[in-house]
């Protein structure tokens, strides 16, 4: 069992690669300073979203952050990669929505962690006539591309499925999705994996050694070195560094994510909710996971992931004014950390082979859709890998558009 692919990082996507990996009796190592999802992983909302319904997600992104800037008529072939962009994502959606039932069931059986797996249909409810006429008219288009899920909801059936939500919502649409618990899912992939030949070793990597277009070895702030026949890098936040230390660096841009859980007295419906001015999601027991878009997106330049108290309260504040008796709830976490874009909050994954580098392998810029793209970004990966670098012709045009080959000059 080949055992010289090492794994920079130990977050949903790395464990998810070499639990992929492993699937096919390739054996791995996963480096990480810290634990097995101790960043981001270990907070995240951790649902599946309808591949069509991401549509909506993206052009709140991009209304919030993207097309005021690209409003210059000078901007046009920018505005033509994004609709690209936009396509491309939902196929990569696509390619992990249609496992993710069966895929939980073997990873659970393989892995020994319950996940906390459910189906959560997400509801984007409206709050004003306008926001209701963008919704109907994201539901015809899902129709006229030919989907046949989901559904509109008027006010009272609003009020049938969530007792006590305020009159002020108007209706709203509803589609498929999934739910785990982000740290026992990725626990989970990583036993698996560990089990099919994957070692996990604790380490800060610092460098690495070279020789002519290959990387040899992995070093550590110990002064440890590892040899390596292949390196993959899911770094997320920290690509544009560990990038760098190969002489270029892929740029990245940082967004920092906050969301509170709190305790109700009952427990709350199970669909979760999307307004424009936050979300509501159930987790587990009577707890639900709140998170305001106010004063997104919070983009940050020195790695700061602290979170503010100003997050809080606008979380519950988005709550309350939907359900009242939410603010008769208890906070019981306030949680958060750093997300990877690609710069301008695009949603540009970097999935592929180093260009310059033959056996070096980048998985990053996934934003918020870590968990949404943790199955098909391990399986796209592990076959790429398995291949020696040669693409899957399934996935040729994907990843000929989401290869890593943005690079900043040499920063040696």
């Amino acid at each position: 069992m080949k055992n010289g692919i090492i794994i920079v990082g130990a977050g949903v996507i790395g464990c998810s690669i070499a639990y992929h990996l492993g699937r096919r009796g390739i054996g791995s190592q996963i480096i990480d300073k810290e634990g097995i999802a101790d960043r981001a992983s270990g907070k995240a909302w951790a649902f599946w979203e309808y591949p069509p319904a991401v549509c909506s997600t993206l052009d709140f992104v991009w209304n919030e952050s993207v097309l005021p800037i690209l409003s210059d008529p000078g901007f046009q072939d920018a505005r033509s990669q994004m609709m690209e962009e936009r396509q491309r994502m939902i196929d990569l959606h696509w390619l992990g929505f249609h496992r993710v039932s069966e895929a939980i069931l073997e990873l659970q059986e393989r892995g020994g962690v319950d996940v906390g797996y459910r189906e959560l249909p997400f509801t984007r409810i409206a709050l004003s006539d306008d926001v209701e006429q963008i919704y109907r008219e994201g539901l015809a288009a899902v129709r006229s591309a030919g989907y046949s899920e989901g559904d509109w909801l008027k006010q009272d059936d609003l009020s049938s499925m969530f007792p006590g939500i305020s009159r002020q919502a108007k209706g709203g649409v509803i589609f498929p999705g999934f739910k785990v618990e982000p740290y026992r899912y990725t626990l989970c992939l990583a036993q698996a994996a560990e089990k099919t030949g994957c070692t996990i070793r604790s380490g800060e990597v610092v460098g690495f050694g070279s020789k002519g277009s290959r990387v040899c070895s992995v070093v550590l702030a110990s002064g440890a070195e590892i040899e390596a026949d292949q390196v993959v890098l899911a770094t997320g936040p920290w690509t544009g560094s560990t990038t760098a230390w190969l002489g270029k660096e892929l740029p990245v841009e940082l967004h920092r994510e906050q969301c509170i859980r709190i305790e109700l007295p009952r427990p709350f419906p199970r669909y979760g909710i999307w307004t424009m001015k936050g979300a509501i999601v159930p987790d587990f027991d009577d707890r639900v996971i709140l998170h305001s878009f106010q004063g997104w997106p919070d983009m940050v330049t020195d790695f700061d992931g602290s979170l503010t108290d100003d997050n809080k309260l606008s979380a519950i504040e988005m709550a309350a004014e939907l359900f009242p008796d939410m603010e008769k709830g208890s906070v019981v976490e306030h949680r958060g950390d750093l997300e990877c874009w690609a710069p301008v909050l695009r949603m540009q994954p970097a999935l592929g082979r180093h260009p310059e580098w033959d056996n070096v392998y980048v998985a990053s810029r996934l934003g918020t859709f870590g968990f949404a793209l943790s199955l098909s970004v391990g399986e796209i990966m592990a076959d790429l890998i398995a291949r020696g670098g040669r693409v899957p012709y399934r996935v040729e045009k994907l990843l000929e558009f989401l290869a890593p080959a943005e690079l900043k000059q040499d920063t040696n």
